[in-house]
């Protein structure tokens, strides 16, 4: 089927709620998709029909749901669209990170084809979102969690898997944003703490938040 025609901003954000909770460890699921998107179980059964009739999803009733080739290549576009949003917004409008995902989510259902290739032009083709996400949804990724991180090396901030504002601000605050130089001087498993050292001091996370902070290996050094 074709999709010439632009799909509703409702479509594309259950297209982009499958694709990221597809690669989440519980997949994606009814129940999952209405708690991500805060509506109804029922609401989302009625969607998942029509974009199994619009020939976008793959869906048994108790089983995950998967993107289909068209609807994993429209969920690529938005989300692509959303990081370049968030880079206009950080770079070019001084929009502070903790508030670049809210607004970008608005912004990339009205983002064209052409003012793409225009935002592309402006920010020099970035090849990451302020968050550390790459432009290139298929690129092979090399970057490690923080749990799984030498410690006392130097290593590169690389992605905040987290985009929650709350999340976000809290680690911006110390300095820990992607380009940012950290070593890891202790992980306490039981105690769930992980301590950082970097410029800004030490700092002592959860290891709920740790493990959402991915690191170039060291032989990558500092992040590019």
């Amino acid at each position: 089927m074709s999709h010439g025609q632009a799909l509703s901003e409702n479509v594309e954000e259950y297209l982009e709620a499958i694709h990221r909770l597809s690669d989440g460890p519980g997949g994606a699921s009814t129940t999952s998709l209405a708690r991500r998107l805060s509506v109804t179980p029922a609401s989302v059964t009625g969607m998942l029909r029509r974009l199994r009739q619009l020939e976008l999803i793959s869906y048994r009733r108790y089983h995950d749901i998967t993107l289909t080739e068209e609807g994993q290549r429209l969920a690529h576009e938005l989300i692509r669209r959303h990081r370049l949003a968030e880079r206009l917004l950080t770079d070019m409008l001084n929009v502070p990170l903790d508030e670049a995902h809210e607004e970008a989510c608005r912004l990339e259902h009205v983002v064209s084809p052409r003012l793409e290739q225009r935002i592309v032009a402006t920010l020099g083709d970035p090849n990451a979102c302020p968050h550390g996400h790459p432009m290139d949804l298929d690129a092979n990724d090399v970057t490690i969690s923080l749990l799984d991180a030498p410690l006392n090396v130097e290593l590169g901030v690389a992605r905040l898997e987290n985009e929650s504002p709350e999340i976000v601000r809290h680690l911006a605050a110390r300095g820990l944003v992607p380009g940012a130089v950290v070593t890891v001087r202790g992980r306490d498993l039981t105690a769930g703490t992980v301590v950082l050292e970097s410029s800004e001091g030490t700092n002592t996370l959860g290891v709920s938040i740790a493990e959402t902070i991915r690191v170039w290996p060291p032989r990558r050094g500092k992040a590019r």
